[in-house]
């Protein structure tokens, strides 16, 4: 029997990023851990100051019939989160995979916040971090209704901007309950158009694979140092591994592929005399005629 094949060693870096479909995202305390724990069963902290979150929220949002969407909260986006600021890059990551963003925004104007700059300031962060991600679908939540003049001239504004943007809007009250089974059914509706996202496709061609391990395979490279013959190829490499040198019988076998293969051809055209030293990666022979 022969051995097995050398092994590798490889150090991998892991990144975790969030599955969910949707992720809630906007400035801190705007209200999207509120709205996460009561349209799911998500318990998020929720406290009534910044950064309540300082990582993602999952929620299962049922929408009957034993179906449902994964939801995330993202923690609260600031100016310079594209560029690591205030966590960004930790906190962007996770809605890479996310299929629709609900941008949630304090409409009420809560703190000194303007929603009609919170949503630019937000996009524009998207933009800088990945124009692809900036492109993903989203709706506008308005959140603290509760809180809003109706008829007031600042909501109008809001409500003109969004409709120049393009964007799908929903009025709700995280602190009410007022328009979040509207936003469930919204989210619903639209996830059901959009398809799933591809971060990553490989490219693979069967003939390219065929050509590389036909004509490849078995190429060897012979070089001299000093009084020393190097002999190399990729495949000679993984055969090495296979060889126990403390049986006779896998040493002849060794000699009948490498005269099989050219290797010893290789050798005497590279010069190589009786009693030179043969090096083949990590074994080291006398050549013998």
């Amino acid at each position: 029997a022969k051995s097995g094949t050398k092994g590798e060693e490889r150090e991998v870096l892991l990144e975790l990023k969030m599955l969910a479909e949707v992720g809630l995202i906007g400035f801190p305390n705007v209200g999207k851990s509120s709205i996460l724990s009561e349209i799911s069963s998500a318990k998020p902290k929720i406290a009534n100051y910044q950064f309540t979150t300082l990582s993602p929220n999952l929620g299962v949002v049922s929408i009957g019939e034993g179906r449902g969407f994964l939801a995330a909260d993202i923690p609260g986006l600031i100016e310079g989160a594209s560029e690591g600021h205030g966590l960004g890059h930790d906190f962007l990551r996770h809605i890479d995979r996310c299929r629709l963003l609900l941008h949630v925004v304090d409409v009420a104007g809560t703190d000194g916040r303007n929603p009609i700059e919170d949503i630019d300031k937000i996009n524009r962060e998207l933009v800088k971090y990945s124009p692809e991600l900036a492109n993903r679908p989203q709706i506008i939540v308005a959140n603290k209704m509760d809180s809003v003049d109706r008829e007031g001239e600042e909501l109008r504004s809001f409500v003109e901007h969004v409709g120049e943007l393009g964007y799908e809007l929903v009025f709700v009250s995280a602190y009410t309950g007022e328009g979040l089974d509207e936003l469930v059914r919204v989210t619903k509706a639209r996830l059901e158009t959009l398809p799933p996202i591809t971060l990553y496709e490989a490219e693979f061609s069967p003939e390219d694979e065929a050509v590389a391990s036909t004509q490849g395979a078995k190429e060897t490279y012979v070089r001299r140092e000093g009084d020393k013959f190097i002999v190399e190829g990729e495949w000679l490499y993984n055969f090495m591994g296979q060889i126990n040198f403390d049986s006779f019988d896998s040493l002849n076998f060794f000699q009948r592929v490498l005269q099989k293969n050219g290797v010893i051809e290789k050798l005497c055209e590279a010069g190589v005399s009786e009693g030179d030293t043969v090096s083949i990666y990590d074994f080291e022979f006398d050549f013998v005629f």
